[in-house]
């Protein structure tokens, strides 16, 4: 019932004392969550204040009285200090001491580690540097390599065009000789079917003349006698029957200066089909390789971006490894001047913070 009392009442200066001079005989620093769980009770807030003051008047208490006897009947040494509070000071002095120099370990130890860390990623940062120059020199020389065949087949699309437009105009030379040949031809032909057609009037003309001469004859010579007549109607038959001979020839031989004029045209057309053909064949090559030519020129103009670009990049890698260097060389240097001054006053204990 005692202990419910005494808690409803909350927590008491002098329960702060007590926990903490408790703590300090057991070579404990006092805290505030020592002496909370100490007590057994109280907040943060509470005790905290309260623990400050019994800080503040630690130094007093320690000081004691100025009586001698009055501090050896109290329990005290000679200078008025309760042994246990003398004994439970110099083991915390003790402790912090101890605890202070585990902290200046680790805090070396974690120095010494993220130095080492940095040194490792500084060197798969170097690493990784000379494998991407690597990289670079090889890309380099892929694209060298692709900008000289690049130019190569330039070249050699060039020298095609060339020759083909040489091949054109040969071509179209010896086209229009050939039109030429067949026009000679075709004109020869005219001229041979107007002599046969000349021939054959004078051939008419001659037969009507010679036929208007007989009848004269035949008028004259009709009276003298019928064997007369008929030696003359036979000698007509047979002059006729020699003129309808002559004009078949000379229709035959019409009819094959029209089909040798008619074969004439004909080669002539398909030569100059042929002729257009080939020209058209030849414009569809020269315009396939001039669109190569101008893939090529744009694959030429790619390549030359790709190989600025990784020429920038690997720039600004080695400007940020340069920065990498310099600052882990100084964080070095910041790390052995610390590691010494830190080993030249190992001595000195670090204050515990309250």
């Amino acid at each position: 019932m005692a202990e419910i009392q005494q808690f409803r009442r909350g927590i008491q200066e002098e329960d702060v004392f007590r926990a903490a001079d408790a703590l300090l005989a057991e070579g404990l620093r006092p805290t505030i969550e020592r002496v909370r769980l100490k007590i057994g009770r109280g907040s943060p807030n509470t005790v905290s204040p309260m623990l400050e003051k019994w800080f503040g008047t630690l130094s007093q208490r320690i000081a004691g009285g100025a009586n001698p006897a009055v501090n050896l009947a109290a329990g005290n040494d000679a200078d008025g200090v309760p042994v246990s509070v003398r004994n439970a000071t110099r083991l915390l002095w003790e402790t912090a001491r101890r605890e202070a120099d585990e902290v200046q370990q680790q805090e070396l130890e974690s120095a010494r580690a993220q130095l080492e860390e940095a040194a490792n990623v500084l060197a798969v940062g170097q690493a990784d540097l000379a494998q991407r120059e690597a990289a670079f020199e090889q890309a380099r020389a892929s694209l060298d390599a692709a900008l000289a065949s690049s130019q190569q087949a330039r070249e050699t699309l060039e020298r095609q065009l060339l020759e083909q437009t040489a091949e054109i105009a040969r071509l179209r030379a010896m086209s229009e000789q050939e039109i030429a040949r067949l026009n000679a031809l075709l004109q020869a032909s005219h001229a041979s079917k107007e002599l046969l057609r000349q021939e054959q009037a004078a051939a008419l003309a001659a037969r009507d003349k010679d036929v208007k001469a007989e009848r004269e004859r035949h008028q004259a010579q009709e009276r003298h006698s019928h064997e007369e007549v008929d030696r003359a109607r036979q000698a007509s038959k047979q002059l006729e029957a020699g003129l309808a001979r002559e004009q078949q020839q000379r229709l035959r031989s019409e009819e094959a200066a029209a089909q040798t004029l008619e074969t004439g045209r004909r080669m002539l057309r398909e030569t100059q089909q042929a002729a257009q053909q080939v020209e058209r064949e030849l414009r569809d090559q020269l315009t396939d390789q001039a669109s190569l030519l101008a893939q090529a020129q744009a694959e030429g103009a790619a390549a030359a971006q790709r190989l600025d670009d990784v020429e920038r990049q690997l720039a600004e890698e080695k400007k940020s490894h340069e920065g990498t260097r310099t600052l882990l060389a100084s964080a070095l240097t910041t790390a052995r001047k610390e590691d010494s001054r830190k080993g030249g006053i190992g001595h000195k204990i670090r204050r515990p913070k309250a």
